[in-house]
């Protein structure tokens, strides 16, 4: 009888794989991967000039010819890239008014925009412009980062520290108190910033109930509108226009959120929980 027993639970096991788990992907994408802390023991790249004096110097990522000199490709004229002076233009309108300075994130957003009848050779790169996008991705991690483990007092990280932290993770040794650096839970995807969006999810629990529906909305390449505006740039594939496909869901996102709090699918809706994954 136990053997049965066996027998049945193996069949099912089997029955029950996906084998879609294992299929090799159908796109071509280029990912990263970063190993240890980032930005913690060494920030600089591995790109080296030589000066006219004949010393090396290595290049960091604040440099404004650092991209220039990564992807020479896509930049061939050697045009200058992000650096912490840069300002905002008086005729700007949208930029913040507390703000002297550009952040990376704003600067690396306007590289990524179509101009008209002006050269998008950076939009034309293919996998390379993949490869760029993720590299300015890691790169603007890192600065935040850098900037988070530098400004631990103005961000009031001290109240976080001592015997609290000690207490709660069982750290007997008193050398280790005070040496961690505490991520802010303005941070995305820090532990205080999942906690934060727990709570606050659980409080909307406590006050409207359990959720009825758990709704996942994925993206189609084959969309009208990302098709037809692929078509209109012949040689493009879908994956080489991340920036395009990502716009396009956004606003079907907020079309959809929208159209679900408008009532017309649901006659009483009391409260909706936006979750990314």
């Amino acid at each position: 009888m136990m053997e049965q027993r066996n027998e049945k639970l193996d069949e099912d096991i089997v029955q029950a794989d996906d084998s879609k788990q294992y299929e090799q992907p159908t796109c071509d994408e280029i990912g990263g991967l970063v190993v240890g802390d980032i930005g913690l023991f060494d920030s600089n790249r591995d790109i080296v000039i030589e000066l006219k004096a004949g010393e090396l110097k290595r290049i960091t990522k604040l440099n404004p010819k650092f991209m220039s000199l990564q992807y020479p490709i896509l930049f061939p004229y050697g045009e200058d890239g992000y650096r912490p002076d840069l300002k905002w233009s008086n005729d700007y309108k949208g930029h913040d008014p507390k703000r002297g300075r550009v952040p990376m994130r704003a600067f690396i957003a306007y590289q990524i925009q179509e101009r008209g009848p002006l050269l998008d050779t950076l939009l034309k790169g293919g996998r390379l412009f993949q490869q760029f996008l993720v590299d300015s991705y890691a790169t603007l991690e890192e600065d935040r980062l850098d900037y988070i483990r530098k400004n631990q007092t103005n961000l009031r990280s001290e109240i976080y520290k001592g015997i609290y932290d000690a207490i709660s993770k069982g750290d007997s040794d008193a050398n280790n108190v005070g040496q961690k650096v505490i991520l802010p839970s303005s941070y995305t995807g820090s532990t205080r910033y999942m906690l934060n969006n727990y709570q606050d999810a659980m409080a909307i629990c406590r006050h409207y109930g359990n959720p009825d529906l758990f709704i996942t909305f994925t993206c189609n390449v084959k969309w009208p509108e990302i098709v037809r505006e692929l078509d209109n740039k012949p040689g493009y594939k879908g994956e080489d226009r991340p920036d395009l496909i990502s716009r396009v869901f956004k606003m079907k996102l907020d079309d959809m959120i929208n159209y679900i709090k408008s009532g017309k699918v649901l006659e009483k809706l009391r409260q909706v929980n936006f979750t990314n994954s």
